[in-house]
């Protein structure tokens, strides 16, 4: 897969989770164009950071295999960051979007 699609992929990700956030109520800033920017976490600015009834916050992270292999730590580090909200960390394959266990971001979350 070519970085410009990586990124398509991604992206088109991102946007169905925010959607999907928004479709029940969140209120939702997303790291896309025509989305409010969400606010920096730590040394990261997370693809998701949505609000619903005045004090849950959740966090959506997405990356594609080779984002995320390529750099483990920081992910690993906006997991610990995020360690006091509703964390949600997601993998992009084949254009699909596949929630992995955000404790542990080896292991994929079955659903």
């Amino acid at each position: 897969m070519s970085k410009k699609e990586d990124s398509k992929s991604h992206d088109a990700c991102v946007l169905e989770i925010a959607e999907e956030l928004k479709k029940d109520k969140w209120d939702v800033n997303a790291d896309l164009e025509g989305w409010k920017k969400p606010p920096k976490m730590g040394p990261t600015i997370p693809d998701i950071v949505a609000k619903k009834e005045g004090c849950l916050t959740r966090i959506c992270e997405v990356a594609t295999p080779e984002m995320f292999n390529g750099d483990k730590l920081a992910y690993s580090d906006l997991k610990n960051y995020c360690a006091e909200y509703d964390f949600h960390f997601y993998i992009v394959k084949d254009g699909k979007k596949v929630e992995v266990d955000s404790q542990d971001l080896t292991k994929v979350t079955k659903k």
